[in-house]
């Protein structure tokens, strides 16, 4: 699958989603022969084979990468173009098709148990391969690139333990009027999580930092390869930081439910309805009282009583659109499984579907003293349960018993699992050790 993360830098933040996403859609050539079932193929064992060639000259592209999204299953195409994946999962995967100075294919399909499929990728030459690309010289690189890191590998312990080993393929544009941060990268980023024992190649799709609405979100598919321990105790180090990172997490969570069984692994999930703010004057009322505010001559500014206390008006229109937009409302009783799941026709999946928003609370594990410290000038308090935030941005979605959601765009997290970055990644054929 693309992996497409989309969060709010604050939980519960008032700010308002955009009123639509910036979908990025790859717009190429692609032909995928027919899918067939292997003949006389014994045992549960499916794969997946094809060619990659270049979609105007029809020659092989040898050494491609090709590799299932989100997951440790990935080769290199022969000499000749062919390559093979064995040994694969029945379920909904994403076929990724990478060579430099192409672009970059994906191709989602399900694959049955014991079955075979053949596919045939042709790949379009970037329009800038054969160009000249001057690159300008980039004065607040090095500013970028550590809010890059803040909102791509994210603040975690593990975040500290995670290196992007090519960073300089990273280039970055600020638009100063939309105030929005945008990154590319020329080549699939190398990025060493020595905290969970993964080297991970990212081919990055897309990049933003929108400071204007308080959002981020990045899309792309990562290739997982388990990095060689250098003893056993290192191994060990490694399955238990997996473990952790997997608990609590938005994969751990969705493949609880999908098995209707949040409650025994410790999710508390309760639905919470966001509304109108009563004590905030409407948007244009705000407005109009500032703006005849900021008229008013010094000494004329009419004043307020609040409570006894005076206050000019400026001070009390600033406070009035300093309130959050909307209040909280989280309902106490737990919601029925037949209100947030149910079966499909298609097959093994799930629909999700929900009312409002999902608010969800690991019980089996506290908050790192990162996320509770994260806003300098807040309140200092004590670390509590992981909550997390769940809100569709369409009206339904799939899941896979995997923990997969199939439509990376359909929803969005906030609190705890919008901190939890890819530094806490796990691959989907992840499987967390029996207790």
């Amino acid at each position: 699958m693309r992996i497409f993360l989309r969060y709010v830098f604050a939980m519960f933040s008032s700010a308002s989603r955009t009123p639509h996403l910036l979908c990025f859609f790859m717009l190429l050539l692609l032909w995928c022969g027919p899918g067939r079932p292997a003949q006389g193929q014994a045992g549960n064992s499916a794969s997946v084979a094809g060619t990659v060639v270049d979609a105007q000259t029809k020659k092989p592209l040898g050494f491609a990468t090709v590799f299932i999204a989100q997951t440790t299953y990935g080769t290199n195409s022969a000499e000749n173009g062919t390559f093979k994946l064995s040994s694969l999962p029945a379920g909904t995967h994403e076929l990724v098709v990478s060579f430099l100075g192409y672009e970059t294919l994906s191709h989602k399909f399900t694959l049955q148990a014991g079955q075979q499929l053949s596919f045939r990728f042709e790949l379009m030459p970037k329009a800038n391969a054969l160009q000249e690309i001057v690159i300008r010289p980039d004065t607040n690189w090095k500013q970028n690139y550590s809010i890059f890191l803040k909102n791509f590998i994210g603040q975690t312990e593990n975040a500290a333990k995670t290196e992007i080993i090519n960073a300089d393929v990273l280039y970055f544009q600020f638009d100063p009027e939309a105030r929005l941060l945008t990154a590319e990268a020329i080549k699939p980023l190398i990025i060493e999580n020595r905290a969970l024992g993964y080297r991970l190649h990212f081919v990055l799709e897309d990049f933003q930092v929108n400071f204007a609405n308080s959002q981020t979100f990045h899309a792309g598919y990562p290739r997982f390869e388990k990095m060689k321990p250098r003893s056993n105790a290192q191994q060990k180090r490694w399955e238990e930081a997996r473990l952790n990172a997997y608990n609590g997490s938005l994969m751990h969570f969705t493949r609880a439910l999908y098995r209707k069984n949040l409650e025994a692994e410790g999710f508390n999930v309760r639905r919470l309805e966001r509304r109108p703010n009563p004590n905030r004057p409407p948007e244009a009322e705000i407005q109009a009282g500032l703006n005849r505010a900021r008229n008013q001559q010094m000494g004329t500014i009419m004043r307020i009583s609040q409570g006894g206390a005076q206050e000019d008006s400026l001070s009390y229109w600033s406070r009035m659109a300093g309130l959050d937009k909307t209040v909280a409302f989280l309902y106490k009783d737990p919601i029925p499984y037949e209100q947030l799941v149910a079966p499909d026709a298609s097959g093994e999946r799930l629909r999700l579907q929900f009312k409002d928003n999902l608010n969800v609370v690991y019980t089996k594990e506290k908050e790192e003293l990162g996320f509770v410290n994260q806003r300098v000038f807040s309140k200092r308090r004590a670390s509590g349960f992981q909550t997390s935030l769940l809100t569709l941005t369409e009206p339904y979605t799939f899941i896979e018993p995997n923990g997969m959601i199939l439509n990376p765009y359909s929803h969005l997290v906030e609190g705890y699992w919008a901190w939890e970055k890819l530094a806490e990644m796990l691959p989907l054929d992840y499987s967390p050790r029996p207790e």
